[in-house]
């Protein structure tokens, strides 16, 4: 008589699977935000215009940037495909 498992070692095996499987997809999914942290970009927003600011936040798809004359700790988030380097 053994110690019996939470959930059946079938169970385990597939939750571990997923789980490194989310991981796999969520790694290729952020890797795919072509800007680092510390990089000055322009933003183009239909609604707005374009602002450049710094790179301070990547959580993929977005970007969020540290505009120059807006409030300290404020943030424009941006989808990384309307993101570009200054010319």
């Amino acid at each position: 008589m053994g110690i019996p498992a939470a959930q059946p070692a079938g169970q385990q095996s597939r939750d571990r699977v997923a789980r490194a499987l989310g991981q796999a997809v969520q790694r290729l999914w952020e890797q795919r935000v072509p800007f680092r942290i510390g990089q000055v970009v322009v933003g183009d927003d239909p609604f707005n215009g374009r602002r450049e600011g710094r790179v301070q936040v990547i959580r993929s798809p977005h970007v969020g940037l540290r505009i120059p004359g807006t409030p300290a700790g404020s943030l424009v988030f941006f989808d990384h495909r309307h993101v570009r380097y200054p010319d």
